[in-house]
């Protein structure tokens, strides 16, 4: 893949390096690059040698959630456009998830909406300190996305799951830590060096015991994650064909294109 695709694949044997790249838009998923993040975790399905994957996000942010302004612009088959992009998107979370290989989630400022669900879909999360995970999908008027209902409700339980999807605007990288959400915060300057030491150290575990540890850690949830992707669908669709979806994601774009306009 060259430097203008939507996703960047970099192969140096025992870890492959994924980088979602649509800096100048936060990272936020559209179909393209939906399409080709399916297409690297596939890819690394055909790599014996890879050990460890590091999934990260260039410029500012991990991931800024759904491309609204894309949403907007599809307004005509808004439903038609989220279904396809929702069903790449979880398609490759799915591929991630088994994958033998540990993924670590390397964030950065945002990780918004399925941003949030991209992180919470990888084996381990190391942060800096600037990073930010917010649920993002009340703003919509919709519901979650990307497993992240399952995800947060798994790790911190019902109440306090429900509570970061709907009542916390923000969670800082220190809390989501304290949460349990994330492995390890560190400066940002640091934060490249820190996850390739992470993955050096994963490379020198015997490949067999890390391998049979995160099918015997991922065992249990794994179907359960999958049937909760369908559910997620399902509800984030009834969301978005009501009006008020509509008109939330109208003004979400005019206010995006007005801030274009003043930079």
């Amino acid at each position: 893949m060259n430097d203008e695709s939507s996703v960047l694949f970099l192969n140096e044997g025992q870890v492959v390096t994924v980088t979602l790249n649509r800096p100048s838009a936060l990272n936020a998923l559209n179909d393209a690059m939906a399409r080709e993040l399916l297409a690297a975790a596939q890819k690394i399905r055909t790599l014996p040698e890879v050990r460890v994957v590091v999934l990260r996000g260039a410029g500012v942010s991990f991931c800024g959630g759904g491309d609204v302004a894309a949403m907007h612009a599809n307004r005509d088959d808004m439903t038609g456009f989220i279904v396809r992009l929702m069903d790449k998107f979880h398609a490759s979370l799915l591929v991630l998830r088994r994958l033998p290989v540990p993924v670590i989630a390397s964030v950065q400022g945002a990780a918004a909406g399925g941003g949030f669900s991209l992180a919470m879909a990888c084996d381990l999360v190391i942060a800096s300190r600037s990073a930010r995970f917010v649920a993002a999908y009340p703003r919509l008027g919709t519901t979650a996305d990307g497993g992240l209902s399952f995800s947060l409700t798994q790790r911190l339980g019902p109440k306090l799951g429900l509570e970061a999807l709907t009542l916390q605007d923000s969670l800082g990288a220190e809390r989501a830590a304290a949460l349990g959400l994330v492995n390890r915060v560190v400066d940002d300057e640091l934060l490249e060096q820190e996850t390739a030491a992470w993955a050096r150290r994963l490379c020198d575990l015997p490949v067999q015991s890390v391998a049979g540890l995160k099918g015997l850690v991922a065992a249990q949830a794994d179907a359960a994650f999958a049937a909760h992707l369908d559910l997620e669908k399902a509800a984030f669709i009834r969301c978005a064909a009501t009006p008020d979806f509509a008109d939330r994601v109208a003004a979400f774009a005019a206010k995006a294109s007005a801030r274009a306009a003043r930079s």
